[in-house]
C-alpha cells in the first residue's frame, strides 16, 4: 500500500543531512590531520563507498515485511550517529601519533562516516519500495526519489558552508541536520508510537547543549573557514621578573602565531628574520597575504610601513584584533588571497605571502599566471617575501623546486633565509625581487631537488609534490606536540 506522498521529505532531509555530515567529518579529520588532498580524497571516497553499500543493501531490505518499521530504524540510528561524531572523532588523536598519515586518515574516516553514510543510503531504496505499487511506476519514483535527496544535499551544502558551519560550529550544524532528519520521520508515524523518536530528539538536544569544556589554557574555541581555531595563553614566572607568558594562535591544531604576553611581540624565529632583514622606511606600502594573528602585519608598520593584510576568515582577522594586538591602522581585508591579487589596482613596495593554513599552503596563490600579477604590483625596487617550509633536498624538497622555478620563470631572483639547519623543524624564508637581493641575515645555500616542472594555473603541480613534504611537517609537529 503506498504512503502519502509527504514522505519525499524524508529523501529531502536524507539527503541534506548526507551532505552535512560529509562537510563536518572533514572539518572533524582536519585538527589531526589536516585539510590536505589526502583527506578530502579519503573522505570523498569513503563517502561514495557507503552510500553505494549502502543503495544495496537498501536494495535488500526493500523486499522485506515492515519497511516502514525499518526506515524508521534505520534512521534513528544515523540520527543518533551524526549527533556522537564530535565524540568519535576524539579517538584520532591515537591514530595521528601512532599511525603513518595516509592509513590514519582512511581509518578515521572509515569510522566516523560508514555508519551514517551506509544507513542514510539505504534509505532511497527503502522509500522507492514504498512508493512503487506497479513495476510500471519503478523509474518515475526512483528518479524523483534521488533528484529530490540530491537537491536537498546541494541546498545543505550552501548553507552549512556559508553559514552554518562558521557561525555555529561542528557540533550543532551535525544535531540541527540530526533533528532535522527526525522530524521528518514524524511524518512516517502519524499518530503510532514515537517514543523512540522522542528518545533519540531528547540525547540530540542534550548533546547540543552540553559542550565540551574549553582546555585550561584555551582561551578561544572555535570553527572557522580554515578550520579549528583555537588561542592559547600559557602563563608563567621568571625569577626576578615576575610573571610572563605567550599567546598562541592555532589553526586545525598547529601554531600559526606565537606572542610574547609582555612585549606584544612575536616569538617566533621567523618573524626574528624578518625583523632583521627589512630595513625601516618611510612612505613605503606593503601587503600581507595572510593576516594570521597579525605580528607580521605590526612588525612591518612599526618599519614604517602602511600595512593591508589580506585573511580569508573574518575570524582570525577579530581574533588579531583582540588577542594579538593588531592595531587599527592596518587595513585588515577578509578575501581569498588570490582574489584580492587579481582585483587590486595598487602597488606595493613588500608583498609578504605567508599563506600557510596549518602545514598546507593555497597553491593556488603561487602560479606562474598569479605571479605575473604580482610583479605587476611591486614598485620598481619591490620585494616578495614567502614563507615555506623548510624541505629542500630528496623528494620532500620537490615542492621547493618547484616554487623556485615559477617564481624564476616570471624573472625573479631568490635568496633563501632558514630557521635553522634541520629541514623537518624549519621554516625557509625567500626572499625574490626582481633586482639583485643584497646579503641576508641567516641567508643560506641549498641544492635544491632537481625539476623542470613549474605551477600554473592549468597544470597546478605544486599540490600534488609538495604533499610528501605537507605530510612529514604535519607528523613531526604531532609527533613533538602530541606525545608529550
Amino acid at each position: 500500500m503506498k504512503i502519502n506522498k509527504q514522505i519525499y521529505i524524508i529523501s529531502f532531509c536524507e539527503g541534506a543531512a548526507v551532505m552535512a555530515a560529509e562537510l563536518c567529518g572533514t572539518k572533524l579529520i582536519a585538527p589531526y590531520f589536516g585539510s590536505s588532498l589526502y583527506v578530502w580524497t579519503s573522505v570523498i571516497a569513503i563517502t561514495l563507498g557507503s552510500l553505494a553499500a549502502g543503495y544495496f543493501y537498501g536494495g535488500k531490505l526493500s523486499l522485506k515485511e515492515n519497511k516502514q518499521k525499518i526506515l524508521l530504524s534505520i534512521l534513528l540510528i544515523a540520527a543518533l550517529y551524526m549527533g556522537c561524531m564530535p565524540i568519535v572523532s576524539g579517538m584520532f588523536k591515537i591514530f595521528a601519533v601512532g599511525m603513518p598519515l595516509i592509513p590514519a586518515v582512511v581509518i578515521s574516516s572509515f569510522i566516523l562516516l560508514v555508519p551514517p553514510m551506509f544507513l542514510m543510503g539505504a534509505t532511497s531504496p527503502l522509500i522507492i519500495s514504498l512508493q512503487t505499487s506497479e513495476a510500471a511506476e519503478s523509474g518515475r519514483v526512483s528518479g524523483l526519489v534521488y533528484s529530490i535527496s540530491t537537491v536537498g544535499g546541494i541546498i545543505s551544502t550552501f548553507i552549512c558552508g556559508f553559514y552554518l558551519i562558521p557561525a555555529f560550529g561542528i557540533n550543532i550544524t551535525l544535531i540541527s541536520f540530526a533533528i532535522l532528519l527526525l522530524l521528518s520521520l514524524l511524518i512516517l508515524l502519524q499518530k503510532k508510537n514515537n517514543v523512540a523518536i522522542i528518545f533519540v530528539f531528547t540525547v540530540l538536544i542534550i548533546l547540543g547543549f552540553k559542550s565540551a569544556p574549553l582546555a585550561k589554557n584555551c582561551i578561544y574555541e572555535r570553527d572557522g573557514l580554515l578550520g579549528k581555531l583555537d588561542v592559547l595563553e600559557e602563563s608563567f614566572e621568571i625569577i626576578g621578573e615576575g610573571f610572563t607568558g605567550t599567546r598562541k594562535l592555532l589553526v586545525n591544531n598547529v601554531v600559526q602565531t606565537e606572542m610574547d604576553l609582555k612585549t606584544g611581540h612575536s616569538i617566533s624565529d621567523y618573524v626574528n628574520i624578518l625583523k632583521a632583514n627589512i630595513t625601516n622606511v618611510s612612505n613605503q606600502k606593503a601587503l600581507v597575504l595572510g593576516l594570521g594573528g597579525g605580528v607580521t602585519s605590526t612588525l612591518l608598520f612599526e618599519k614604517g610601513f602602511e600595512v593591508t593584510g589580506v585573511e580569508l576568515d573574518n575570524r582570525i582577522i577579530e581574533i588579531a584584533k583582540k588577542y594579538f594586538y593588531l592595531g587599527p591602522k592596518v587595513n585588515a581585508v577578509c578575501d581569498d588571497a588570490r582574489h584580492f591579487i587579481n582585483i587590486s589596482n595598487e602597488t606595493y613596495d613588500l608583498i609578504l605571502m605567508d599563506i600557510f593554513k596549518a602545514e598546507e599552503q593555497p597553491v593556488h596563490v603561487i602560479t606562474v599566471e598569479s605571479l605575473d600579477k604580482i610583479k605587476q604590483m611591486l614598485t620598481k625596487t619591490g620585494k616578495l617575501i614567502i614563507n615555506w617550509h623548510g624541505y629542500t633536498s630528496g623528494e620532500r624538497g620537490m615542492g621547493t623546486s618547484i616554487l623556485f622555478n615559477t617564481l624564476k620563470k616570471q624573472g625573479f631572483n631568490c635568496k633563501f633565509a632558514a630557521t635553522s639547519d634541520k629541514e623537518d623543524y624549519r621554516n625557509l624564508i625567500i626572499f625574490a625581487s626582481l633586482n639583485e637581493i643584497p646579503e641576508l641575515y641567516r641567508e643560506i645555500k641549498i641544492s635544491l631537488t632537481p625539476t623542470s616542472l613549474v605551477n600554473t594555473d592549468n597544470h597546478p603541480v605544486l599540490e600534488k609534490y609538495n604533499a610528501l613534504a605537507n605530510q612529514s611537517w604535519r607528523k613531526n609537529y604531532i609527533l613533538y606536540y602530541y606525545s608529550r
